[in-house]
């Protein structure tokens, strides 16, 4: 067994400001996140819940716009005090209205937008043309602007160092406890030379070093200000260094339980800088946002996805940003999967996670197809953690892009075609020069190098920068520098390929734990939602690998029977659950059981899925407890890995006006007999095109296809005797294209035969396809899917669903 190893700057008995004999020395990152990452994200804010169906009239169907529906909700929160806004299933199609610069726009505190999944809850864009526009905009009504002051500002008494809370100002008159401030010095002539870029910065555009801290204590005597969080940067009276008030920022907002989608733009002209040409499409998209939150602190995103909208012939989820921070404050985003942006130009845009505030925590999250996954900007953005969190293949490195953004962590990064790159930048019309400095990268995995490169990690920071531990196959490191340059001393670097041996595991979460007082922090996972294998809180017996899975990341491997993994949830309301594993074996020995206790919810057998990074997904069934609690996932039988667990709600949340969902009247609906029980089929020609088989299904272990090399018509159906009433019919598919006709369909219930089309153009991902209010009148009914195929056409099915409504 390999030997374990410690940083040389993050001894056993580590405090802050423990400095070694250069000079180097680590901050303290805890701080991160909602409240502090002293609070849990609340399951039940306070508030009544709004629903935007059955209370303002949206359509869950996806057909009629949404926008000022939706917004109706917003409102009544907002005025309410808060409140929940609630999205139940389905899709929400909404644009800006006017020339307002959002669709929909989040203004008082308390307000948390909801959905019912991110499987479940679209909110669909529908228009291309959002240059500068945010889908969801979470900003104040009046300005909070941390560079416009509302009070007359007050001097700092001399320099203030790194690390420093405690302030000393010309006077503390006009402050109290629990006041938030702003702590800023400006880019005066003397700070850009010392940083050597005299002739390429200016003060107007990169401001200078900028902190905003709760005031926590004031001592009239020493007219000292004490705030909550150190500072990350010196502050010098050379510099004009103040402290002042700005205008109130929002809090307590929440998005959730949701999938964004943008229509794209058909339109041509996508160079580099067509952006800032009128009338090209890169220009009608510029800087466009699915969410953008601007002057927030105390919120979070969680359980957010991006979603390729049907209408879209291409495969692309958004228009160009993901997520941005913007002079917000602790912040946490997690369990997300932002990705495939339709313009990856210049000028700012295809940046999937943009960093441009202070002591925010991204976690769990997952960046695919960007020009920048994870990205920082700006002076004022320092304390950020990026935490178990997944690149994949952008077009540009995950970097520290522009104007000293000091003092950020990427923790346990996975990089899969991507690489981190803190180093000086020669571009843009004001030159981003430097752009970071005490930054540290720490154990980073490495799946693969992006295309032309043998770095994983290339740092080459102002001052004194950190890279401590990397792993995987791509573990390289670049950060040799000459003493002449101005990055000199080169960064510290510790551990290059040795990442998996290194103690602690993660710096934020044992920094974290130092902070609460030496009690390991328990993370409490929402379910519904997913938990990804390696968030365990406690385990026996198991190993971590990389996994080959889409998306990359770890996997849960070498389990043998008798081993366990403990997972801290936080159930939002008691109910059954079901709940999807995703699992890999090249034997058919694996038995999960998920227990609470000694009380067995559900034993779940694991297939041979061909192989040990063959993946596929299993389900079952839990009834859950509301609350915190302790899941343990116990092996009753050997020899599987898993990826993740997804767990989705069968019956409402608690507070919200979900009606519980109608059995499934289909008989065999996702084929996981493995054959065609319960099904009819009729084709033309000698042989039927019609099977089941295992490949990629939309959830469990089979699929209904259509296939044959040659031209065929193919139908499959079932015919029920059901209570006479109002049905709805679906059926999840997707298609390879090229079909004379492809259709859902419902017949033989009392009244002509309704078709949902599915159409010859291509379905890559897996598209819900709904008849809705099916009168049955006569006591039964016959569903189905029909093909009239050209040669080599194909088409998956699954899930099929009958539900009375």
């Amino acid at each position: 067994m390999a030997q374990t190893w410690r940083s040389s700057l993050y001894p056993d008995n580590w405090t802050l400001g423990y400095t070694d004999t250069q000079g180097n020395f680590l901050q303290d990152f805890s701080y991160a996140g909602y409240w502090r990452g002293e609070k849990q994200i609340p399951l039940t804010p306070p508030g009544s819940v709004y629903n935007v169906v059955t209370q303002y009239g949206a359509d869950a169907s996806g057909k009629a716009d949404s926008t000022v529906a939706i917004q109706n909700a917003i409102n009544a929160a907002g005025a309410a005090g808060g409140g929940v806004v609630y999205l139940p299933a389905g899709t929400y199609r909404v644009h800006p209205q006017g020339t307002s610069s959002s669709a929909l726009w989040i203004n008082n505190n308390n307000v948390v937008l909801r959905g019912a999944g991110k499987t479940a809850t679209f909110i669909y864009n529908d228009t291309p043309n959002m240059r500068e526009k945010s889908v969801i905009r979470v900003a104040p009504a009046h300005s909070a602007d941390w560079h416009t002051p509302t009070n007359a500002p007050t001097s700092i008494r001399g320099d203030v160092n790194p690390l420093a809370t405690v302030i000393p100002v010309g006077s503390v008159s006009g402050y109290s406890a629990n006041d938030f401030i702003v702590l800023h010095s400006d880019a005066t002539d003397a700070f850009i030379a010392e940083h050597g870029m005299a002739g390429k910065w200016n003060t107007g555009a990169v401001k200078g070093p900028s902190f905003y801290r709760k005031i926590t204590a004031i001592d009239p005597a020493a007219n000292t200000l004490t705030v909550d969080i150190p500072i990350r940067y010196s502050l010098k009276a050379r510099d004009k260094a103040r402290v002042y008030k700005v205008g109130e920022m929002l809090s307590e907002i929440g998005i959730e339980q949701l999938s964004i989608g943008m229509k794209q733009h058909t339109g041509s002209s996508w160079g580099d800088l067509d952006y800032k040409k009128p009338g090209t499409a890169a220009y009608e998209v510029h800087g466009s946002k699915a969410i953008g939150l601007s002057n927030v602190k105390n919120s979070w995103i969680d359980q957010v996805d991006s979603f390729k909208p049907s209408s879209n012939t291409s495969d692309l989820h958004l228009l160009s940003h993901g997520i941005v921070l913007y002079q917000s404050r602790t912040i946490t985003v997690q369990n997300t999967h932002l990705q495939k942006p339709q313009y990856r130009g210049e000028g700012g845009n295809g940046y999937l996670y943009l960093m441009q505030g202070e002591d925010n925590l991204v976690q769990h999250a997952t960046a695919s197809l960007g020009r920048h996954s994870f990205t920082f900007q700006y002076m004022w953005t320092s304390g950020n953690v990026i935490h178990n969190s997944t690149s994949n293949q952008p077009r540009l490195a995950t970097d520290f892009h522009m104007y000293l953004s000091m003092a950020n962590l990427l923790d346990n990064m996975t990089m899969n075609g991507d690489f981190i790159e803190a180093v000086y930048r020669p571009y843009g019309t004001v030159e981003h020069g430097w752009t970071t400095s005490q930054s540290v990268i720490w154990n980073t995995n490495g799946v693969a190098y992006a295309p032309g490169q043998s770095a994983i990690v290339k740092s080459k920071q102002f001052g004194r920068g950190y890279v401590i531990g990397t792993r995987g196959a791509a573990s390289g490191v670049e950060y040799n520098v000459p003493s002449t340059e101005r990055s000199a001393p080169q960064d510290l670097v510790e551990g290059v390929g040795t990442g998996g041996d290194l103690t602690p595991q993660s710096l934020y979460l044992d920094q974290k734990q130092k902070r609460s007082g030496g009690v390991p922090p328990v993370i409490y996972t929402p379910i519904p939602g997913k938990i990804e294998a390696e968030q365990y809180s406690a385990m026996s017996g198991v190993q971590l690998e990389n996994t080959k899975a889409v998306g990359g990341g770890l996997n849960v491997g070498w389990i043998d029977a008798g081993d366990w993994m403990d997972y801290a949830v936080n159930v939002a309301a008691a109910g059954n659950y079901k709940v999807e594993l995703n699992v890999a074996s090249q034997v058919d020995t694996g038995s999960i059981q998920l227990k609470i206790g000694d009380t067995v919810l559900s034993t779940i057998s694991v297939p041979n899925t061909g192989g040990w990074q063959e993946w596929k997904t299993v389900s079952g069934e839990v009834n859950l407890s509301a609350g915190q609690n302790k899941l343990r996932l116990h092996a009753a039988g050997p020899g599987f890995n898993l990826n993740w667990m997804q767990f989705t709600n069968q019956q409402p949340v608690n507070g919200q006006p979900t009606p519980q969902k109608p059995a499934n009247l289909i008989k065999n609906s996702g084929f996981e007999t493995g054959n065609l029980e319960g099904w009819t089929e009729w084709h033309s020609g000698a042989e039927s095109a019609c099977k089941v088989d295992a490949d990629k299904p939309h959830t469990g272990s089979n699929k209904l296809t259509h296939w044959l090399a040659g031209a065929y018509q193919q139908l499959t159906s079932q015919s029920l005797t059901v209570p006479n009433g109002v049905y709805s019919v679906s059926v999840w598919a997707r298609s390879g294209g090229g079909h004379k006709a492809l259709h859902l369909f419902a017949k033989n219930y009392g009244a002509a035969e309704v078709q949902a089309v599915i159409g010859s153009n291509p379905v890559v991902n897996y598209t819900k396809y709904t008849i809705d209010n099916v009168k049955v009148t006569n006591g039964r009914i016959e569903i189905g899917v029909w093909s009239d195929a050209n040669a080599g056409n194909w088409a998956a099915f699954d899930d099929f669903e009958l539900l009375i409504k």
